[in-house]
């Protein structure tokens, strides 16, 4: 047999691998997909939006079916469940905790795998290793991130309610030992200890962090304890624009279509190679100049 020239073959095999990687990513032609998006407003739409855009640059040919929940309307949910139950889909994206909670509540056999939920063990039915992206930073990146950008500080105030983020302030805390970084816990048990937590705390801390917890968080709380740590000359830590709009020091950040294109590369994953590794989110976060200068908090960029 006739040996190839070495210029010919290995053209030969970079043909042959490009056609390998497109038969491995090729879209099945009769696949259906459903994304059921939780509520029409911004951010799940930018969710949405980098699902579909990722799709679409990937050159996959299936047109998802997309379905709009109204969580108050129990006749919308009922309509879509029936809809997804009889669609024939293989594959269903949940974008949010509602549009969770319906997929994996309703009895949907099809693939499923969801994007933007904040808790996804909250949601029932949902197991723990089910395929999505969560809302949720692990601790150990937003304590690295926070050192990192305040190397100077070594004493932050955590303000959660016990009942609900205890396991918080152990991730914190155990992330922290190892950044020579002291995290100190604030508990609340109610709104009304708010004010007297600060109080004594505030001067023996460097950094107040809020989390997501419903005990501490309100507009108003917000900026209840903004306002208190300023005139201590302590900056807060929060989780999203909202904060650093209000005056917190420091915010994390999603960038919801960002985190969609995510959910779409784990979508096609899913789908050519039947695997689902788990990621954390993608995010940012933000420092707030203005109110470094004002405290004089030194930070690295």
């Amino acid at each position: 047999m006739p040996m190839l020239p070495l210029r010919l073959l290995c053209i030969a095999l970079i043909v042959a691998a490009l056609c390998g990687a497109e038969a491995v990513g090729a879209w099945p032609a009769d696949f259906r997909t459903a994304v059921v998006v939780s509520r029409k407003i911004r951010p799940y739409i930018q969710v949405m939006e980098g699902v579909l855009q990722e799709m679409a640059e990937q050159d996959l040919s299936a047109d998802p079916d997309l379905f709009f929940l109204e969580p108050e309307n129990r006749q919308v949910l009922d309509q879509v469940t029936k809809r997804l139950k009889g669609g024939g889909y293989d594959l269903v994206c949940a974008v949010g905790q509602d549009a969770a909670s319906l997929v994996w509540g309703s009895g949907v056999t099809s693939q499923k795998m969801y994007a933007a939920v904040l808790d996804p063990a909250s949601v029932p039915g949902l197991p723990p290793d089910a395929c999505g992206i969560s809302l949720r930073i692990p601790v150990p990146l937003q304590v690295a991130a926070i050192a990192g950008t305040f190397p100077q500080v070594n004493r932050i105030g955590l303000l959660f309610d016990p009942r609900h983020n205890a396991w918080f302030l152990d991730a914190a805390r155990n992330a922290a030992r190892e950044l020579d970084l002291e995290i100190i816990p604030m508990p609340v048990t109610g709104r009304a200890r708010i004010a007297p937590v600060l109080k004594d705390h505030l001067g023996r801390v460097q950094l107040i962090w809020m989390i997501p917890d419903s005990t501490i968080i309100s507009e108003k709380i917000i900026h209840y304890v903004i306002k208190q740590g300023l005139y201590q000359n302590t900056g807060v830590i929060g989780y999203n624009p909202f904060f650093t709009r209000s005056g917190a020091l420091f915010s994390f950040e999603f960038d919801y279509r960002a985190l969609g294109r995510q959910a779409g590369e784990k979508l096609v994953t899913l789908v050519t190679t039947g695997k689902c590794l788990t990621d954390a989110p993608v995010f940012s976060f933000i420092v707030n100049e203005k109110v470094a200068d004002r405290l004089k908090v030194r930070w690295m960029k």
